[in-house]
């Protein structure tokens, strides 16, 4: 094939790659996250580790709300662990900030689930975590570097009977 002939090819297929590259800057961020984070989730709730390991950064770092800090290793180790009565947890993406190849996003994770109290009579619980997250990109894909608890509210039968803000 002469050079004139792969030129229209060359010439195609970066029109094509530009095309593709601009359709996924101007993708919506928080809608990006969002799919990541259920996509985190879900391969959690599952147990499966290797799609977990595709989305956590290596250096994957979580702080809770009393500032204790879990690597990515313990965190591996839990999947699939869910306290008994807990529904699936949802989640939403409230910021995004993106800055080249890293953003800053303030996500929320919703946890409702039903327990038996002291008395014998059946309580419904609702857990709402806030997290400021680390988000970097490394070969074209969005790995979760870190993420700290920064709020916690538990409802008990929808009264708040714990807060802790950071």
């Amino acid at each position: 094939m002469s050079f004139s002939t792969m030129r229209h090819w060359l010439a195609g297929g970066a029109i094509a790659v530009a095309i593709v590259g601009s359709a996924q800057a101007q993708q919506d961020p928080n809608a990006m996250f969002e799919a990541r984070y259920t996509e985190l989730r879900t391969a959690m709730l599952g147990g499966d580790k290797a799609t977990v390991e595709k989305i956590l950064a290596p250096e994957y770092e979580a702080t809770d709300i009393r500032g204790e800090t879990h690597q990515r290793a313990m965190v591996l180790e839990r999947l699939g662990q869910l306290p008994e009565g807990m529904e699936q947890p949802q989640g939403k993406v409230l910021t995004v900030k993106v800055n080249g190849d890293s953003a800053a996003v303030e996500s929320q994770m919703t946890m409702h689930m039903k327990r038996t109290g002291d008395d014998g009579a059946e309580m419904a619980l609702e857990i709402v975590i806030v997290s400021d997250d680390q988000w970097v990109q490394r070969g074209g894909a969005w790995l979760l570097k870190s993420s700290v608890q920064k709020d916690i509210s538990v409802s008990k039968d929808g009264e708040v009977v714990f807060h802790q803000a950071n």
